[in-house]
């Protein structure tokens, strides 16, 4: 199958595909890192108060976050797209306040789109960052996830939409099994997760804002100290399968990488025909429009 990528703007990724189907606009949204909560959720509360401080203070004119969120929806329902993808950390913790403004806003936009978790969607401040911790939290996003908040698919005017949770940094052997079925259906694919795949184009400028190279398998610069800081632990051998599977001509029907986290955007080629687009932060204002047209 074969994939053209013109040259990328921060805000529009343009994919020509062969054989697509139809025209397709998608907005990626990322990062809007909204930290909202209620009586519903008490331990939050002095969370919830710091964090908006916090994230208001960067926002474009210091507005609060869930004001550039519905803004971003807004714009995609003005212009008509024909699905959404939202990769992770869209809230900053998962309270059933920011998780009911996520809804409202999904369901006002009522068009097909796909949610993935990132490393603060799950996590409240006051609990341990753990697989136990997501576990625990994995069913608030059931409604936004079908039921399903560590992998998913859905078809969109002939190309599959897939998210993976790779949250924290790892994926299991049972995700990369299903995204290889999906990645063998024959069909375009789009990836959709939270943390970038580590690419050799990338890692320098993640280094050099974060001191840390905060990227899925990355296979260096990592030090004990910015481990135990990031709380990421070696790649397991089921990550790194996931990475070689993302750069090899196995997944010949993917034809572009979505997320986040490292906000700021970039892209970067993952192999032939294939590139990673790390889209700006939504709590900056950054959001991104794919667009899919038909390569002759």
């Amino acid at each position: 199958m074969n994939f053209e990528h013109e040259p990328a703007d921060d805000d529009v990724a343009t994919i020509r595909i062969e054989g697509l189907q139809q025209d397709l606009t998608i907005l990626h949204l990322t990062d809007s890192h909204m930290a909202e909560g209620d009586e519903r959720d008490p331990e939050a509360s002095e969370a919830v108060g710091r964090m908006q401080k916090v994230f208001q203070e960067r926002t474009p004119g210091g507005v609060p976050a869930w004001d550039l969120f519905r803004r971003a929806l807004a714009m995609a329902a003005a212009r008509g797209v024909d699905a959404a993808a939202l990769t992770g950390d869209i809230i900053h913790f998962p309270s059933y306040a920011a998780l009911d403004i996520v809804q409202a806003g999904i369901d006002e936009l009522d068009i097909p789109t796909v949610y993935t978790c990132g490393n603060h969607d799950w996590h409240f401040p006051h609990l341990e960052w753990s697989q136990a911790t997501r576990a625990e939290h994995y069913p608030r996003f059931h409604g936004l996830t079908d039921g399903n908040p560590s992998f998913g698919s859905r078809e969109v005017g002939g190309v599959r939409l897939i998210t993976v949770d790779n949250s924290t940094y790892q994926v299991s052997a049972e995700q990369v099994e299903f995204l290889r079925a999906e990645l063998d259906s024959g069909q375009p694919c789009l990836l959709f997760i939270h943390i970038p795949i580590w690419v050799k184009t990338l890692a320098s400028a993640v280094l050099e804002k974060w001191q840390a190279p905060i990227m899925m398998a990355s296979p260096s610069d990592w030090t004990d100290e910015t481990r135990e800081k990031w709380r990421v632990v070696e790649a397991t051998p089921s990550t790194i399968a996931c990475h070689d599977l993302l750069t090899s001509e196995a997944a010949s029907c993917l034809a572009g990488i979505f997320c986040g986290h490292v906000h700021f955007a970039h892209s970067d080629v993952v192999r032939p025909g294939c590139q990673q687009y790390v889209t700006a932060p939504g709590f900056e204002g950054g959001y991104r429009w794919i667009e899919l047209t038909g390569l002759d």
